[in-house]
């Protein structure tokens, strides 16, 4: 066995499975610092040896910061579901008596996790392991109700603006109608599981959907309300998406940091005639979200 790690570093493995890290060979009941195991490169049987989990000690003897071995052993146990989306994690307090490290070294372990997208910070309410990243498919159309509801979650929407406003000229040439012409605007903030996810814009002639602002539209699906009580049928829709930063409104509807990154999503979206029906403009969270297309090569 190698000497560049010391064989006091290793302690019993679990079931007798040997497993190696790079070149150094681990016999049956011996195993290495996970936090070794984790910057070096993994062999299939050092992953088995993971996957059956290994007890994670801070080890201050080894050449790995301790920040980063506090960082392993949560995103351990997060990767092996031992802790699920919403469970929350010690506060810095409690996680600096847990691994007997400094507060500012905690703080480097949190920030590392947050940067990765493993957990997210509350304020007043502490740290909790953060949800899946939402995997949004390119090539159906889907309401953002729809869509939360094919993935197991409650949907939710917040109003924050429902008013009638004529169309300036960009509306007018998106919708394909004059210019002035009264549209429907509706300002959300949309919702998973009681969470900010994005704001929505939805704009439509008033034409097509009166009454609509009268209607209770907080939680409700939008493309579900327009076919139940205007008959409308929403077939097929042309989207752009662009990468951004959240301004300060932003920022505070959708609970993130200002210049945070984000997704802006623009849709308009036409009838079984083809006419063009809605303009929606949303802004979506880049840290719950990532799009996903199948593309093939022509023959």
């Amino acid at each position: 066995m190698t000497r560049s790690i010391p064989p006091e570093k290793l302690f019993p493995s679990p079931e007798g499975i040997p497993f190696s890290i790079s070149n150094i060979t681990i016999r049956p009941g011996r195993w290495a610092n996970p936090a070794v195991v984790a910057v070096l490169r993994l062999d299939p049987g050092c992953q088995h040896a993971l996957r059956k989990g290994l007890p994670m000690q801070i080890d201050r003897e080894i050449p790995i910061p301790l920040y980063q071995q506090i960082k392993f052993y949560w995103k351990d146990k997060i990767d092996r579901g031992v802790l699920k989306p919403g469970d929350r994690i010690p506060t810095e307090k409690e996680l600096c008596e847990l691994h007997a490290v400094s507060q500012i070294t905690v703080k480097q372990a949190v920030k590392a996790l947050v940067g990765e997208g493993l957990v997210v910070r509350r304020p007043r309410t502490g740290t909790f392991v953060a949800h899946p990243k939402f995997k949004q498919q390119l090539l159906r159309l889907t309401s953002f109700s729809e869509d939360m509801r094919q993935r197991g979650l409650k949907a939710g929407a917040r109003v924050i603006e429902a008013e009638e406003e004529p169309a300036d000229s960009q509306i007018a040439e998106a919708l394909k109608v004059a210019e002035g012409e009264p549209i429907v605007r509706i300002e959300r903030v949309r919702l998973a599981e009681g969470e900010p996810m994005a704001i929505e814009v939805f704009r439509m002639p008033s034409v097509l959907c009166p009454g609509l602002l009268s209607e209770d539209l907080n939680g409700r699906s939008l493309y579900q309300l327009l076919a139940e009580k205007y008959g409308l049928s929403l077939e097929e829709a042309e989207q752009s998406i662009e990468a951004s930063l959240a301004d300060a409104r932003e920022a505070r509807l959708l609970g993130i940091k200002r210049g945070a990154p984000v997704l802006r999503v623009e849709r308009i979206t036409r009838d079984r005639a083809g006419r063009p029906s809605e303009l929606t403009r949303s802004v979506y969270r880049g840290d719950k979200y990532r799009l996903h297309v199948a593309m093939r090569r022509n023959p």
